[in-house]
């Protein structure tokens, strides 16, 4: 009897063990896939370029929790906002993500992203490493991936670069509107933002 328990022991070990190394692989593709994609389409010279930005776009809504990365951004105004302005809130700010993502090609000079490394958080969080390097003045950037399994999806909900979360960063901007022109303002910019990009 002990001798059953004692291997379904090291079976339940090396089943966990081998879905943590999955799930963090998994993760690490996920990072490393998407940046390869990415570059490709911003370097492709037969893809015009707002052909590239939708392509951009499209990559970003696919990989980015966005909704999520929305309800965060908002911080604890959320609770403030009524379902209408919530739903309103919600549509808008997934086309402000995106056209934030590609209205950054032209600062686009041919960096690598090079996956370094992972670590398992929780169940269903892992933070990938990763190091960006540009070809022209070989400077590095260490750029850490917040990758989440949601309903069985691996996504992204945050970039830290050098430290800073980008996702805390836009959060406290839109705190910062919020508070001074509240949120017909903060809609008002986010729209404005859209209409220029």
């Amino acid at each position: 009897m002990l001798r059953k328990i004692f291997f379904l022991n090291i079976f339940f070990f090396i089943t966990l063990s081998f879905n943590s190394y999955s799930f963090e692989k998994e993760a690490e593709q996920l990072v490393q896939s998407t940046t390869d994609n990415a570059k490709k389409i911003i370097l492709d010279s037969n893809i015009k370029i707002d052909d590239k930005k939708k392509k951009i776009e499209a990559i970003a809504l696919d990989v980015v929790d966005v909704d999520g990365l929305g309800r965060f951004t908002l911080g604890s105004s959320r609770k403030d906002l009524n379902e209408t302005q919530l739903k309103k809130y919600t549509e808008v700010f997934r086309v402000f993500f995106a056209k934030n993502i590609s209205s950054r090609l032209q600062n686009y000079s041919d960096q690598n992203i090079k996956v370094t490394g992972s670590k398992r958080v929780s169940d269903n969080y892992v933070l990938v490493n990763s190091k960006m390097v540009s070809k022209k003045d070989n400077q590095e950037i260490k750029i850490d991936w917040r990758v989440f399994n949601i309903n069985n999806k691996l996504v992204i909900r945050d970039l830290v670069v050098e430290g800073l979360s980008l996702a805390k960063t836009q959060r406290e901007e839109f705190g910062s509107i919020l508070a001074s022109k509240g949120f017909d303002g903060l809609m008002a910019n986010l729209n404005d933002f859209i209409s220029k990009n």
